[in-house]
């Protein structure tokens, strides 16, 4: 099938905002939101796929994205990679410790990052977490937590300016709907960074009303829908957070 050219709104927009431009290495192929830092060609190969590669060592490629005719044999593919070789743990800590599982989710006040329910183990007693407990591991170039810090910090300043000094509690995090798509995305994809160490299970990522589960295997599908949910939210022109 081919990609609706509405899915890649979000990611035109994520590519345009300037809040983005921090967490952004080089996108190509992407229509009028193309910039490309590094100006090696994509190959042949990939003249259909659409690139972006971060600052936080995480590149997504979305195959098939730019075929003209919808074609069964080539459907859409979302591969993600790290440059970096992901560290391996030694075989006996591997062994010893099952995966973590985490949740994301935008909490004023907190760093956004919770253990899920289920993986509250002995001495844990609460889920909620510090970015450094997670980031700050030998599975993350320091560039993860950098980029996590700066996101975080994003949402508390606009909820700071346009909620706690307004009194205005209903108002919307973000002031407008590119905004806030711009920094769901950029959410996404650290999520997905966070979730490539090989001590990580899974990540459920929430962006406004909806939750993804992101682990390892489910790239394609997760992607689309998040990127499809994103669309939508474009579409009717309202922040949500």
């Amino acid at each position: 099938a081919t990609m609706p050219s509405d899915l890649l709104k979000p990611l035109a927009v994520f590519a345009r905002q300037p809040q983005s431009q921090r967490y952004i290495k080089a996108i190509r192929n992407l229509g009028d939101a193309w910039r490309s830092l590094a100006e090696e060609p994509l190959p042949e190969s990939d003249a259909t796929s659409i690139l972006v590669e971060t600052n936080f060592d995480l590149i997504v490629k979305i195959k098939n994205a730019k075929e003209e005719q919808s074609s069964s044999s080539s459907p859409v593919i979302v591969e993600i990679s790290t440059r970096e070789p992901l560290v391996t743990p030694n075989e006996e800590s591997s062994v010893s410790e099952p995966p973590r599982h985490y949740r994301i989710f935008a909490d004023w006040g907190t760093d956004f990052i919770w253990r899920d329910f289920d993986d509250l183990r002995g001495e844990e007693g609460d889920c909620m977490l510090e970015a450094e407990e997670i980031l700050c591991s030998p599975f993350y170039p320091p560039s993860v937590f950098e980029h996590y810090d700066a996101w975080v910090e994003t949402y508390t300043e606009n909820f700071n300016q346009r909620r706690n000094k307004t009194g205005d509690f209903h108002a919307s995090t973000f002031a407008n709907v590119a905004e806030e798509v711009a920094w769901n995305v950029a959410g996404y994809l650290l999520a997905w960074r966070i979730a490539m160490a090989p001590d990580v299970g899974s990540i459920e990522f929430s962006a406004g009303v909806s939750k993804y589960m992101i682990e390892k295997g489910e790239e394609t599908s997760v992607t689309l829908a998040f990127l499809q949910d994103q669309a939508e939210l474009l579409a009717k022109g309202e922040p949500v957070a």
